[in-house]
């Protein structure tokens, strides 16, 4: 149920063991956030690190703290909960939001009445670009991206989006984006969560994005707003080198939740097909050839067996304290 409230923006962040780089963002988002009056709400999933010590030096932070890790996009959905702001920002801790990203963020979406999610471009602590939007998972991107790279760079690779192709340097409508920062209006999800709570974790991102769109809203990009992110600071720390399939597992089930079974099967037969042309080529070696023997085993293994449901386990219900 909501609330009244007088905040132009709830933020909602979800922390596992990440103090440090969650106090980092916190410090940067009244920079980030100005003008704009914002609610913040920070969820922690039974952290083992000082996140309490943190969280105390940020008293205008509603805290909630888990006695479970319920995972991110339960926990996030109860972060952005609970507010009648007209825009809701999910955040990750392992941002460094400029000042006036998240402010610009929103003048966009304000800006844009059919759009339903607007993201910056993300960049790595170096300032290098980090990869964020991508064209939905298909069978004909799959098959782009085995094109020699010649072929893939240019309109190829701005069209579908392809990882290292895709020069994100002009904004534009995309079919989803990371979800490290999604400025989301509200009602577009009004009375749904934001996030698909079916997967633990990854995926969520791709989903929402999918969910709007269906309903005939927009996923903006916006090329002039940086954000730093450092990237998977969670995810490596849960799974380490097994991350990788997680992610996999995970977009196998939401394509067959969407598309059916057997379309899935399809998808791993093209992208099985699409790996193993890129390690037919002579310039792949070393440890690429290592990375791609992964992805070859990965896809293979969907199309023999088939995606397993990821549909989320029985949480332990947590009794959160929240303080703030």
């Amino acid at each position: 149920m909501s609330v009244p409230s007088a905040a132009d923006v709830r933020v909602g962040i979800v922390s596992w063991n990440t103090a440090d780089l969650l106090d980092r963002c916190l410090r940067a988002l009244p920079a980030a956030l100005a003008p704009l009056t914002a609610e913040v709400v920070v969820v922690d999933n039974a952290s083992t690190d000082d996140v309490a010590g943190v969280m105390a030096t940020h008293p205008g932070v509603r805290f909630i703290r888990n006695d479970a890790n319920e995972g991110y996009a339960r926990a996030m959905n109860r972060a952005l909960a609970g507010t009648d702001a007209p825009v809701l920002i999910a955040l990750n801790p392992d941002t460094v939001p400029a000042p006036g990203s998240l402010s610009g963020l929103v003048a966009v979406l304000r800006s844009d009445a059919h759009a339903a999610v607007v993201v910056p471009r993300l960049v790595n602590p170096d300032g290098t670009l980090q990869h964020s939007v991508y064209r939905f998972p298909s069978a004909t991107v799959s098959a782009a991206a085995s094109l020699p790279p010649l072929l893939r760079r240019g309109w190829v690779g701005r069209r579908f989006w392809l990882l290292g192709d895709a020069p994100h340097d002009a904004s534009g409508e995309v079919d989803w984006a990371v979800g490290a920062v999604h400025c989301i209006r509200a009602a577009a999800v009004d009375g749904d969560t934001a996030y698909s709570e079916r997967w633990f974790m990854y995926v969520e991102d791709l989903d929402l994005c999918w969910r709007v769109r269906s309903a005939g809203w927009r996923v903006w990009f916006d090329r002039d707003v940086d954000v730093v992110h450092v990237g998977n600071a969670a995810g490596d720390l849960a799974w380490g080198p097994w991350r990788t399939a997680r992610w996999v597992d995970a977009t196998y089930d939401w394509y067959a939740l969407v598309h059916g079974r057997l379309a899935a099967r399809g998808l791993a037969l093209v992208s099985a097909l699409a790996v193993a042309l890129r390690l037919a080529s002579p310039g792949v070696r070393g440890e690429g050839r290592r990375e791609q023997r992964q992805w070859l085993r990965l896809h293979g293994r969907k199309l023999v067996f088939g995606p397993r449901s990821q549909s989320a386990p029985q949480l332990v219900e947590a009794a959160p304290v929240v303080t703030g």
